[in-house]
């Protein structure tokens, strides 16, 4: 098939494709160019996954397969998607079982645990979660904020930021509340940390966030040793 001409589907494809991220890099897909899309006739959209490493593992992918998949499925004007995760050993069982709409546990059988993958998915958000606070709380710290009083802070009392906004995000994604009188400082539970937990806390959580933006940087740069010039749109 071959693609289309229609704009405004396929910017709105894209921009899909633009909110799903790379769970353990808190980054999105587009951006990092490991995928890409295109309309093709009939309303049809092709998604094609490439990963830094032919041995990425495929719970991880499959992950990032199906929410791929589930935004693009959600763009007005989109009737079918077919979904290709290339150069990878289990390339073809993901791609199967995601065109096919089944679970990661369904595709690979006894290869699974039988968990699914929500226990990873919520993993992941927390490691995003600690790292957005972190550097929100930074940032607040660095404008002469105590720790008592980021301890005693509300999120109504923060000033409108980037930071706060890709905080409250992932605030969300936890089920946390994002109400003005919620805690500013909290744990993925909900709990508030307190003024004496606070310090240890900041430190934990900065060597979570170095150990990430490094991960960031190695998979990116193993993506463009793999596919050179391609990582703009795999060419």
């Amino acid at each position: 098939m071959e693609a289309t001409h229609d704009g405004g589907l396929e910017a709105a494809v894209r921009a899909a494709l633009g909110t799903v991220v790379d769970p353990e890099l808190d980054r999105s897909l587009v951006e990092l160019g490991f995928a890409r899309a295109e309309v093709l006739d009939a309303g049809r959209v092709r998604i094609e996954l490439r990963l830094p490493t032919y041995w990425c593992a495929p719970n991880f992918a499959y992950l990032m397969a199906a929410d791929a998949r589930e935004a693009v499925s959600a763009v007005p004007g989109v009737r079918e998607v077919e979904f290709r995760l290339l150069d990878h050993f289990a390339g073809e069982e993901v791609s199967r079982g995601i065109e096919d709409g089944r679970s990661f546990d369904e595709s690979f059988g006894e290869l699974a645990d039988g968990g699914g993958l929500e226990e990873l998915r919520r993993l992941f958000r927390v490691k995003a979660f600690t790292m957005r606070q972190e550097r929100l709380l930074r940032a607040l710290a660095a404008r002469g904020a105590t720790v008592e009083a980021l301890a005693a802070a509300r999120l109504g009392e923060v000033p409108e930021c980037e930071e706060l906004r890709r905080y409250l995000l992932h605030r969300r994604r936890l089920g946390l509340s994002v109400e003005p009188e919620a805690p500013l400082a909290v744990m993925p539970n909900g709990r508030p940390i307190t003024p004496a937990e606070l310090g240890g806390y900041l430190r934990r959580a900065r060597s979570a966030r170095v150990a990430m933006d490094f991960n960031a940087s190695l998979c990116q740069g193993l993506f463009e040793a793999r596919y050179g010039g391609l990582a703009d749109g795999h060419g």
